[in-house]
C-alpha cells in the first residue's frame, strides 16, 4: 500500500512539473509574433493557434490554466504582438485585458522631425517634445548610419506606419530607423567608399542634399537637374541660395505647424547657418526626411548648362537660367520679387 502511495505521489509530482514546465516561457529570447483573434473563435481554437504559432508550449496547457483560472471565457478578440519568450499565464493576461489600439500613421516624404512629432502626437502616439531628446548616441550603437550624428533629421523614414497609442519613443524611432536601414540605407551606404556616385560627398552630405530636393523640386528629372546645379554651385565655392534652407531655419524646423513659411526678400539676412543665402556650403545637416526618389536623386545628377533655377508657385514647373541676369529676370516674371 505504501508503494502504491509513494508511486502515485511520484507520478502527482511528475505530472505537476511537467504542467509547470510547459507554462514557461517557449523561448529565453524575445520574438514579437503577431497574432489575430476574430471575433467568435472558441477557446480551443485560440488554444490551437497560439501553440501552433510557438506562442505558448502546450495547447492542453493553455486550455487547463484558462479553466481553472476560471479565463476561459475572458479572452478578447482583437490584433496582438505576443512574446515567445513570455509564460503562459503572461500571454493569457495579455489577451484577457485586451488589445492594444493601434493606429495608422502616414510620414510624408520631406516631412521634418518636428513636423512628425506633431502627428505622432495627434495619432495619441507619443507626447510632445520627445524626439528630439532621444539619445542618439545611444541609438549609433545599433545603427551604423548614425555614427557621429547629433539629431534624427534625416533619418526617420518616411511611410505609413502602424503604431499602439501611448507607444515607448525609442520602439517608435526605432521602427522608422529599420525602415531607413533597409530602404535607404543600401543606396548611402555605396558613399562609405570612393564611388562614381557620392564623388566628395560622403552619404550624410547626399541625404542633407536631397532634403532640398525634396522641398524645392517635384519631378525626379527635375530633382537630377537641381542636384548637378547644386553641386556645381559647390563645386565653384558660391552659395547655393536655396530657400527651402531658410523656411526651415524660419519655422524652427516645424513646416507644418508654421505659420508662414514663404520666404521674403528680408528674410534672406535671417541669421542661421541654415541659411543658404549667407553660409556657402550644405546647411548642417538635412532639412527634413527624404524619400527614396529624392535620395536617388541626389545620387545621379545629370550635368547641364543651367547655374539657377526657381519654381513657379502657380504651375509647380522649374524655371532654369544660365545666367543671373536671366535668373533675376525670372524672378520678377514668376515671383514678382
Amino acid at each position: 500500500m505504501q508503494k502504491l502511495i509513494f508511486a502515485g505521489w511520484v507520478l502527482a509530482s511528475i505530472a505537476i512539473s511537467l504542467f509547470l514546465f510547459l507554462l514557461t516561457p517557449v523561448s529565453g529570447v524575445p520574438n514579437r509574433v503577431e497574432v489575430e483573434i476574430v471575433p467568435g473563435s472558441g477557446f480551443g481554437d485560440i488554444a490551437a493557434m497560439l501553440a501552433e504559432k510557438g506562442v505558448v508550449r502546450s495547447k492542453i496547457n493553455f486550455l487547463i490554466y484558462g479553466g481553472l483560472t476560471g479565463s476561459a471565457h475572458l479572452l478578447k478578440p482583437g490584433n496582438y504582438s505576443l512574446n515567445s519568450a513570455s509564460s503562459t499565464p503572461a500571454i493569457l493576461g495579455v489577451i484577457v485585458r485586451g488589445p492594444r489600439i493601434d493606429v495608422a500613421v502616414t510620414i510624408p516624404e520631406g516631412a521634418t522631425l518636428k513636423d512628425i512629432e506633431a502627428l505622432l502626437y495627434r495619432a495619441g502616439v507619443v507626447p510632445l517634445g520627445v524626439l528630439g531628446k532621444v539619445a542618439v548616441f545611444e541609438l549609433a550603437k545599433e545603427y551604423e548610419f548614425l555614427r557621429g550624428a547629433t539629431r534624427l533629421e534625416g533619418f526617420l523614414f518616411p511611410d505609413t506606419y502602424r503604431f499602439f497609442k501611448n507607444s515607448d519613443t525609442n520602439t517608435v524611432v526605432k521602427k522608422m530607423l529599420d525602415n531607413f536601414e533597409a530602404k535607404a540605407w543600401p543606396l548611402l551606404g555605396e558613399c562609405k567608399v570612393q564611388s562614381e556616385k557620392c564623388k566628395e560627398l560622403n552619404f550624410f552630405e547626399v541625404l542633407t542634399a536631397a532634403s532640398l530636393l525634396e522641398k524645392e523640386v517635384v519631378s525626379y528629372r527635375d530633382r537630377q537637374l537641381v542636384t548637378g546645379i547644386l553641386y556645381k554651385r559647390l563645386n565653384v565655392g558660391v552659395g547655393l541660395n536655396v530657400d527651402a534652407t531658410i523656411a526651415y531655419a524660419k519655422c524652427g524646423g516645424a513646416f507644418v505647424t508654421c505659420d508662414d513659411p514663404r520666404v521674403y526678400r528680408k528674410d534672406l539676412e535671417f541669421q542661421s547657418p541654415y541659411n543658404t543665402y549667407l553660409y556657402k556650403g550644405l546647411p548642417p545637416g538635412p532639412i527634413g526626411n527624404p524619400g527614396l526618389e529624392a535620395i536617388e536623386a541626389a545620387l545621379n545628377p545629370v550635368q547641364s548648362d543651367y547655374f539657377y533655377y526657381l519654381s513657379d508657385p502657380k504651375t509647380g514647373r522649374t524655371i532654369y537660367s544660365k545666367t543671373l541676369d536671366e535668373h533675376n529676370d525670372n524672378r520678377a516674371r514668376y515671383l514678382g520679387v
